[in-house]
């Protein structure tokens, strides 16, 4: 049996964090999961809770809040991810970026507005930040 992809989803929903966004998207891509393994990480929200439970239940997607490490042997859960996505407002600030990296995970950073001094891929990603559907069809390209 082949080993599932990961994607690891920044679970905040607050003041910076849009992750009930990014929960919208996975049911607008849902079909192109089914052979995906979708953690949220550093959730302190229960709307978010609630919103992870509901994705599971409503499509069987293997999607959940891991409780520790355990069950990557305690190692990073960014080893052998595929992919770290998040939908912020206006800042990357406080994201796992670097720890990402570190692990060469493929990066969907979207932010809803832009600074002054935003990046071509920045700009490509503002419609997208805003619009589930659009945020998930960049999910599947990025996850190819």
């Amino acid at each position: 049996m082949a080993k599932k992809r990961l994607i690891v989803i920044d679970g905040l929903e607050d003041k910076q964090g849009r992750s009930l966004l990014v929960i919208s998207s996975l049911y607008k891509c849902r079909s192109e999961l089914a052979d995906t393994e979708i953690r949220f990480i550093d959730v302190d929200s229960p709307a978010v809770r609630g919103a992870v439970d509901l994705l599971h239940w409503e499509t069987g997607l293997d999607v959940r809040i891991p409780s520790d490490l355990s069950e990557y042997g305690g190692d990073s859960m960014f080893a052998g991810a595929s992919l770290y996505a998040a939908i912020r407002f206006n800042s990357l600030d406080g994201l796992h970026v670097a720890e990402a990296k570190f692990f060469k995970v493929p990066l969907l950073l979207a932010l809803q507005f832009l600074p002054e001094s935003a990046t071509s891929e920045q700009l490509a990603l503002l419609q997208p930040a805003h619009d589930p559907a659009l945020f998930a069809q960049h999910l599947i390209e990025r996850m190819r």
